[in-house]
């Protein structure tokens, strides 16, 4: 850019445009805004195609996987090599983040080491729009009736700290401790404060900052912290004098002592489980855990207490405690009814069940009646029918309550007269993995259909079903064997093995090895994973090596033997790029479903983006070099395009609101543009993920990377290179008569926009209020997002209103 002219006047210039040189700057001036703002609005989809290569890229880095020795099973397990934390930090945070950290990036090196208002306006401007607009659009987003909260809540607020920090650091760099200077230790600060970001977050993740190191990694079949080995001996020992002693298995001593003694569910999680079982929404997995739903408390008597019982002379008839567990294999259940006061007469209550989630006949027997309480009698006991089934169910429940027919009474009275009964069904659908977690299969001369056997241990009750699909490893899909993509393999009831296979092709094959996986997931019918085998709960996985024929050896010993390549790689290589090139070329990549038109719309984007498609063509394909060759070359080309982004906003906003108005350009075109991608995604997590975290859980992680290496990492350059260099001409020009340059005449970087200041503290402050009411939402509304439609209109709308606050308070500042 011209030393002393802006971009739109005289003989101003930015890296590429003005197209036509210092002669467009004489055009009309409305004809130039609408020119300017079609190529910035053309250039916003072109960052998106850009960043969707990008953001491909960074999967397939950040989702590769490795087989590492655990130590205590001794044996291979499969791990991820990036935590899901770090991943979402790092390589995650830069893919959603590119356009904007890079135009700040691009723009401070080319114009010198100084320091223009676009970038650092469009970081915040960007911060603003991901909080409030994407929380706005994300909170409506959801199903009516339904919710989602962040689960990850100690990286939550990790990540929800550090992004106000950043911006409140930000104001006394620039504000308070050197007005409108960054010296070198505040831009190497800044630049360190990332680092500090990720390791924080990583050992929140792990589970550091809790009572126990790493609990969600290891976490233990405990009901206290402090519970001894004794304790719980004993509490074994109760659990099996009530429910059937002896012939008790630990996996169902382990369901009991859940079920009565653990804390209940917090108060969120009833909502959300209320409102979407009232509207036929995702229910929630009813699931064993240490927050799991009973708790077995005293029971309590109607009256305040027990000797003004006596003093009245009532009996008074109640069960013994509110609630109560059965086996489903208990064929009949003995519920106690007990007497306390006045024991020398007779008291006569009755009783009846009441279906609640059991039902009777299907569950238990329904059973009503009286139970009569003859003088001197305290105990009495009411059978019930358990009906045990083969089909594995959850917990379900049912109601015993006491009542008394004769109004009239008056010598006996009710005390605790309403227990549930909850059954726990005992019908184990079984522990699905593979038979062998290693397979070698010999090539043949021909395709050869391998047999990979499932089976079933620790139960067979029910129909259960899982799906299987395969996965790449060295061998290639269609070239070393068929892909299995979610076929269905049903285990009937008692069935205790199932079989699926696998063609292997017949390619030749030297001596080199190919591996591939087999997974089973997405178990049905109450079947289980084994958690301590490879995939854990979520899955199981086994690995089929295939071996090279050692009759084929001597045949191929005359054929080139020095020549060592890895032809699937190549030939896939290649098939990708030629594939690359044929998706830019057809509408909808040619991708279109028999039951599917293309519509007129469709032909117009196709139209519109074929320019920007070819040129992504050309990036190389995510399987060359794992991804890193890609996430190399589509870091350039979002940094080209942004480049022009930031001369064509330059022009735009020059035209439009005057010189020396890029600051709100990049507040309000720039930042809502470049945002766009990250709103139409954080929208479909929201829908379609099971928590808040993908959504919104991971717009303050991104913000606080913009600040912290979007700035920090410019910002250090730039200021060690001033204190190193000194000042040039320019800038002696510029700031040598300033004020706040006085302290720093032996050169400094310089970061002056009127309202970058005041936008930092506008923005600050609405943070907070945005993030109050995200946390009332969690309380109050079952989650973060969704909930009660009227809750959720009114959020949306109030964060929409911080927002354009936000825009319009900058404008009035400045």
């Amino acid at each position: 850019m011209a030393d002393s002219e802006e971009i739109c006047q005289g003989q101003g210039h930015g890296l590429f445009l003005p197209l036509f040189g210092p002669s467009e700057n004489k055009w009309n001036n409305t004809l130039r805004v609408f020119l300017y703002l079609f190529g910035l609005l053309y250039c916003f989809m072109g960052v998106a195609a850009t960043s969707d290569v990008f953001m491909a890229a960074i999967e397939k880095i950040t989702s590769k996987k490795r087989r590492v020795l655990d130590k205590e099973m001794k044996k291979k397990v499969t791990v991820q090599m990036w935590n899901p934390t770090v991943a979402n930090l790092t390589l995650m945070a830069l893919g959603s983040s590119a356009p904007e950290i890079l135009l700040n990036v691009i723009f401070i090196f080319a114009d010198g080491y100084f320091q223009e208002g676009l970038g650092p306006s469009t970081i915040v401007g960007s911060a603003a729009f991901n909080l409030f607009c994407i929380s706005a659009v994300c909170v409506v987003a959801i199903p009516a009736g339904e919710a989602r909260y962040i689960k990850e809540m100690q990286v939550y607020c990790v990540t929800a700290f550090f992004s106000i920090f950043a911006y409140i650091w930000l104001l006394f760099i620039l504000m308070v401790i050197s007005p409108n200077i960054v010296e070198v230790w505040e831009g190497v600060l800044t630049f360190l404060f990332f680092p500090v970001l990720v390791t924080v977050a990583y050992l929140a993740d792990r589970g550091y900052f809790t009572k126990s190191s790493q609990s969600n990694d290891k976490r233990g079949h405990v009901l206290s912290d402090d519970m001894s080995k004794e304790e719980l001996a004993a509490l074994e020992k109760s659990i099996r004098a009530r429910h059937g002693g002896p012939q008790l298995t630990e996996q169902q001593v382990l369901w009991l002592i859940e079920a009565e003694y653990q804390a209940p569910r917090s108060r969120a999680m009833y909502r959300v489980g209320a409102i979407r079982g009232m509207t036929g929404g995702r229910r929630l997995e009813r699931i064993r855990t240490m927050d799991s739903m009973y708790n077995v408390l005293p029971t309590v008597g109607t009256w305040d207490d027990r000797d003004d019982v006596s003093r009245k002379n009532l009996a008074v008839v109640e069960f013994m405690t509110h609630r109560y567990t059965v086996l489903e294999s208990q064929s009949m259940f003995s519920l106690p009814v007990i007497r306390r006061g006045n024991v020398e007469t007779t008291a006569i209550v009755s009783f009846r069940t009441r279906e609640g989630s059991a039902k009777p006949a299907i569950d238990y027997g329904h059973v009503e009646g009286e139970v009569e309480f003859k003088p001197g009698e305290t105990l009495k006991a009411i059978d019930i029918p358990i009906v045990d089934d083969s089909t594995f169910e959850q917990e379900e429940e049912f109601y015993v309550e006491l009542f008394l027919e004769d109004t009239n009474a008056t010598s006996t009275v009710l005390g605790e007269g309403f227990v549930t009964v909850v059954i726990i069904d005992d019908d184990l659908p079984g522990v699905l993995s593979f038979e062998a977690s290693d397979i070698t299969v010999q090539e043949a001369t021909s395709d050869v259909r391998l047999p990979i056997r499932v089976q079933r241990k620790g139960g067979g009750s029910g129909r259960v079903t899982c799906r299987v699909s395969t996965e790449e490893m060295t061998a290639v899909n269609t070239l070393d064997f068929e892909p299995l993509d979610g076929e269905e393999l049903v285990f009937e009831p008692g069935q205790m093995s199932a079989t699926v296979e696998v063609v292997i092709k017949a390619k030749g094959r030297y001596e080199n090895t190919e591996q591939f996986r087999v997974i089973i997931r997405d178990a049905t019918g109450g079947a289980t994973f084994d958690p301590s085998g490879d995939g854990g709960a979520e899955c199981c996985i086994t690995y089929v090596t295939i071996v090279a024929d050692v009759s084929a050896k001597e045949r191929i010993d005359k054929i080139m033997s020095a020549l060592r390549v890895n032809w699937d790689r190549a030939s896939l290589g290649t098939s990708n790029w030629c594939d690359q090139f044929r998706t830019a070329l057809l509408v909808n990549g040619g991708d279109v479903d028999e039951d599917e038109s293309i519509g007129i719309s469709d032909y117009i984007l196709h139209v519109i983006n074929v320019p920007w498609k070819l040129l992504c063509a050309l990036v190389p394909p995510t399987d060359f070099a794992d991804g890193w060759a890609c996430f190399g070359a589509s870091l350039l080309l979002i940094g080209l395009v942004t480049a022009v982004i930031g001369d064509m906003a330059g022009l735009m906003g020059c035209c439009m609101f005057g010189p020396g108005n890029d600051g709100l350009t990049a507040l309000t075109f720039v930042a809502l543009g470049t945002s766009l991608p990250d709103t139409f995604a954080s929208k479909t997590a929201a829908q379609h993920d099971p928590y808040a975290d993908a959504s919104i859980g991971n717009i303050t992680g991104s913000n606080s990377v913009n600040v912290f290496l979007g700035l920090g990492l410019p910002w250090m350059a730039a200021a060690i290179y001033w204190a190193a260099a000194g000042p040039n001409a320019k800038w002696l020009t510029l700031y040598a008569h300033r004020d706040f340059a006085q302290d720093f005449l032996g050169g400094a970087l310089v970061v002056e926009d009127p309202g970058l200041g005041s936008s930092v503290a506008v923005f600050t402050v609405c943070a907070f209020i945005c993030m109050g009411v995200l946390l009332l939402r969690r309380k109050y509304c079952g989650g973060e997002l969704g909930g009660p439609r009227p809750q959720a209109i009114a959020t949306s709308c109030f964060f929409v209103l911080l927002w354009l606050t936000f825009v319009i308070l900058y404008v009035v500042m400045k």
